[in-house]
C-alpha cells in the first residue's frame, strides 16, 4: 500500500483578499514575488492601515511578563 508524504507547510504568507481588490501593485493578488524569488505581502494594500504600533507591539503576553 503506498502513503503519500505529509505536505509541506507552504511559504506563501497569507493575504487578505478584500485588502487587495483593486490593488494595482499585486493586481488583487495581495502578494508580490521580490526580485530573488520570494513571495511577500504587498506593501500597498497588506500593510496600509495597520498602524506601526500594531506591528511592532502585537497584542498578547509578553515574554517575562508576570501578568496573566
Amino acid at each position: 500500500m503506498a502513503h503519500r508524504a505529509d505536505r509541506a507547510p507552504s511559504t506563501v504568507p497569507r493575504a487578505d483578499l478584500a485588502r487587495a481588490a483593486g490593488c494595482e501593485a499585486c493586481r488583487g493578488w495581495g502578494t508580490v514575488v521580490t526580485d530573488e524569488g520570494r513571495h511577500e505581502l504587498c506593501p500597498d494594500c497588506q500593510t496600509a492601515g495597520r498602524s506601526t504600533e500594531s506591528v511592532t507591539d502585537p497584542p498578547g503576553p509578553r515574554p517575562g511578563s508576570n501578568e496573566l
